[in-house]
Order: C-alpha cells, then sequence, then structure tokens
C-alpha cells in the first residue's frame, strides 16, 4: 500500500473482504490505509509514541492488520478493532524504546517552527504527557479519544465497547483529576519563578 505523507488524507470507502475469506488484497488494504491512516497517527501521537517511531507504528499497525484480517466479524467495527492494535502497538514501541533510552516526549503535531518555539512547545507537550502519564489506564484511554482525538461519546463507546454512562463517568473524573494536577503544576512552576 502507498505510504501517505500527512496524517490528514481523504478517507476512501472500505471495500468489503473477499469472499474467500482470505488476507486483504492491495486494494482493500490501500482503502483501509486511506480510512483510518490520519486515526492511528493521532492515536499513536496521544498515546506516547515518539516522533521518530510514528512511521514504524503505522507500518506496523497496518502488517497486523494484513495478518489478522480475517479476524474482524463486522466491518463497523472495524475502527474499534484497528483501535486496540494501534494501543498495543504503540505499548509495544514504547516499551523497546523504554528498555534501549530514556522515553522522549515529543509533540503531538510537529509544525515547522523556530529552535525556541520549539522548544518551548516540546515542554509544554512534556507537562501534558506527565499530566497524561497520571491517570490511569482506563481514565486516560476515555480522556485521550474525547480531548484530543475529539471523539464523541457514541464513538468513544463503540471503540472500548463500553456503555456510554461508563465513558461519561470516566471521562467526568479524568477530567477533574487532570485539572487538579494542572493546577497543581502551576502552583509549582509559579513557586519556582524567580521574582
Amino acid at each position: 500500500w502507498r505510504m501517505a505523507t500527512s496524517p490528514a488524507e481523504t478517507p476512501a470507502s472500505v471495500p468489503p473482504a473477499d469472499a474467500s475469506g482470505a488476507r486483504p488484497g492491495a486494494a482493500l488494504l490501500d482503502a483501509l490505509y486511506q480510512e483510518h491512516f490520519d486515526f492511528i497517527w493521532k492515536c499513536a501521537r496521544a498515546f506516547g509514541a515518539a516522533s521518530a517511531d510514528i512511521d514504524d507504528v503505522v507500518q506496523d499497525v497496518f502488517l497486523v492488520v494484513q495478518r489478522r484480517y480475517d479476524e474482524l466479524r463486522h466491518e463497523a467495527l472495524t475502527r474499534s478493532w484497528i483501535y486496540g492494535i494501534t494501543r498495543r502497538v504503540v505499548s509495544t514501541h514504547r516499551r523497546r524504546r523504554r528498555e534501549t533510552e530514556s522515553v522522549e516526549l515529543d509533540a503531538l503535531k510537529s509544525p515547522a517552527q523556530s529552535p525556541h518555539a520549539g522548544a518551548e512547545h516540546n515542554g509544554q507537550v512534556r507537562v501534558l504527557s506527565a499530566l497524561l502519564d497520571a491517570l490511569d489506564e482506563r481514565k486516560r484511554e476515555v480522556f485521550v479519544l474525547s480531548e484530543i482525538l475529539e471523539l464523541s461519546g457514541r464513538e468513544i463507546a463503540e471503540t472500548l465497547g463500553i456503555p456510554m454512562n461508563t465513558v461519561y463517568s470516566r471521562l467526568r473524573v479524568a477530567k477533574e483529576e487532570f485539572d487538579a494536577a494542572a493546577r497543581r503544576h502551576r502552583k509549582s512552576t509559579e513557586r519556582r519563578r524567580p521574582s
């Protein structure tokens, strides 16, 4: 399949799997890639994949999609299925990176900017990553899907396979915990500033 040059490619509709149930062909993989690349890219960044790993993460996700496509039972659940694969692939990449070097916390987006602005932006992303890391995994997942990836409550429920009430309950608590941690960080930063 063709590698995209940016995460904002136009989605294409996914053709049905071939009748034999065999692994998807090039046309199906290309359609899946076009439709889900942006979502996978954002998920990978939001869940802490280093920018140097993004291409590898996306490639690994699609290798797993190709290898395991026959396990997908309902086409309507494709996004949820791909989300789960992406989450596991990112987790594996982060674990490998931690094993070989200290984790690099990069920007969720990599805009072209001056070195000074880049350093300031990376500092903000490190703070955001630390605040997100303070949430337990279930709350962080719902928070990231809602606040960073901007999925609706219904999309989150479908993606995670949980009831809507659970989504809203976790999101409410996650926002409260995130806001409290952000206030503590601001106070700590203000105390350290020279007067």
